[in-house]
């Protein structure tokens, strides 16, 4: 009975983890060039707009910086909680193979 509340649980930590990695994947930020391109992008179309002020352009390219510090922020916190999970992962299989080969008490040899 123990064994297969250990195995139950160990097979539910696995899908858990699995869950949270592809979960995971819409936040990694994975073409970086080409979205820092883009922000770089974003800044230069403010600086060529003529119909807003100095500060405004100002306020505008901190907050497209903002943003994208932001996206990295998030990227890497993604990344980190999947490394985190593939981890336990690896170490639930160990203990998964541990306790599928361990020997019962009941099909034991009597000594």
């Amino acid at each position: 009975m123990k064994k297969i509340i250990a195995i139950s649980l160990s097979i539910i930590t696995i899908i858990i983890c699995c869950y949270l990695i592809v979960i995971k994947m819409s936040s990694l930020d994975i073409p970086v060039n080409k979205n820092e391109w883009y922000a770089m992008d974003a800044i230069h179309k403010i600086e060529d707009r003529a119909d807003i002020d100095e500060y405004e352009k100002r306020v505008l390219k901190e907050r497209v910086k903002q943003d994208r510090e932001n996206a990295k922020r998030v990227s890497n916190d993604a990344f980190q909680i999947q490394v985190i999970a593939f981890g336990v992962i690896i170490i639930q299989i160990f203990l998964l193979i541990f306790i599928v080969l361990m020997p019962s008490k009941n099909h034991a040899e009597p000594s």
